[in-house]
């Protein structure tokens, strides 16, 4: 026997050294159907587990924040104001998140916000570097980008209280925040935010009938606190100087900030949108839209634009089933958005007595 015939002699009965067979069309068929079936059963607790990271280190967002307001009380005796509006002069709108930057590892920059006070906000059209992305203050279960598209930005001087009409719309200045301070709520029959007694709103947008947060009041007193001239009883407001003696409910039984969605709109580039959030001011405090950029209320239910994220000057997240609150003492709380709409409500407000 020459030698090519005694090789595929031992070939053709399975011996070692027989030439491996190719793959058929049934053995990748096999392969991707295992593949596939692996996917349908992992890949939901991949994507689970994905969420409940991003929600964790949301919930520690809302934890430093809260660290950090109690640090800047114990600097100076109050919380820092929801966002401020001098009598006369320039239109400013600094809100609380830009005050407790030093608190929250920024001091370079609260440094650089120290310079330019007076100024108002046309100063960050004026100096970019002031409007950084600060990763910390954005729930990371809220993929949108870092910048808002279309904000209107008062730069008329306020006269004796009453704020201009001049304004322009700024394209992507001012740097996102999905954390509010709790501005707490107002029954329509104050005419307040409130839309129905549900507490689902009727409409989203623009949220500029005379009960919305941010209308611009006709009446002016030292007493009033807010742009539109009205008491919510939250823990923030305009030119807000609250310290933990006013809150005669507890400070555990009293929201002080919360977490909020960005909402999804196709035409952010064409008009202003409410429920977005900067961190740096309430750039137009005559409208829904600029006020609920630093506070929200408790007068919509928790999530009630959600699953399509409609505008809201409400409390929501991404997180499934409710949102993240910091409460007066500092601690966190996951509030579901089934919550008694009354308890929830009455949870807004730091002193029930003064209502």
């Amino acid at each position: 026997m020459n030698r090519v015939s005694r090789w595929s002699s031992l070939g053709s009965h399975g011996n070692r050294f027989a030439w491996p067979r190719g793959l058929t069309v049934l053995d990748v068929l096999l392969v991707l159907a295992t593949l596939l079936v692996n996917l349908v059963i992992l890949g939901p607790f991949i994507l689970n587990a994905r969420e409940s990271d991003r929600s964790n280190r949301c919930k520690m967002n809302v934890q430093q924040i809260c660290v950090a307001i109690h640090q800047y009380i114990d600097l100076h005796g109050v919380l820092p104001s929801g966002f401020e509006l001098n009598l006369d002069g320039p239109y400013t709108g600094w809100s609380w998140n830009q005050k407790i930057l030093p608190q929250l590892g920024h001091p370079d920059l609260a440094a650089r916000f120290s310079g330019v006070k007076s100024d108002g906000i046309a100063a960050v059209r004026d100096q970019a570097d002031l409007a950084q992305d600060i990763p910390s203050l954005r729930c990371p279960s809220n993929p949108v980008e870092e910048r808002l598209q279309n904000v209107q930005v008062i730069l008329a001087p306020v006269s004796d209280g009453t704020v201009g009409s001049a304004a322009e719309q700024w394209s992507r200045v001012f740097p996102r925040t999905n954390y509010f301070g709790n501005a707490g709520y107002l029954y329509v029959t104050f005419h307040g935010i409130q839309y129905n007694t549900s507490g689902n709103p009727t409409i989203t947008w623009p949220l500029s009938n005379a009960g919305s947060i941010g209308h611009r009041g006709t009446s002016k007193s030292v007493a009033h606190w807010y742009c539109d001239q009205k008491q919510f009883g939250g823990s923030f407001g305009q030119n807000s100087r609250i310290h933990f003696g006013h809150f005669c409910d507890g400070t555990s039984n009293s929201l002080m900030i919360g977490e909020r969605y960005s909402p999804l709109t196709a035409n952010t580039e064409t008009r202003p949108v409410t429920g977005h959030g900067t961190w740096i001011a309430v750039p137009d405090c005559t409208q829904a839209q600029g006020v609920a950029m630093a506070l929200g209320d408790a007068a919509i239910r928790i999530n009630a634009g959600m699953p399509r994220r409609n505008p809201t000057t409400g409390f929501g997240s991404m997180h499934e089933g409710g949102a993240y609150f910091g409460l007066g003492d500092g601690a966190v709380r996951f509030l579901s958005q089934n919550i008694d709409l009354e308890i929830y409500r009455n949870l807004s407000i730091i002193c029930d007595a003064n209502r």
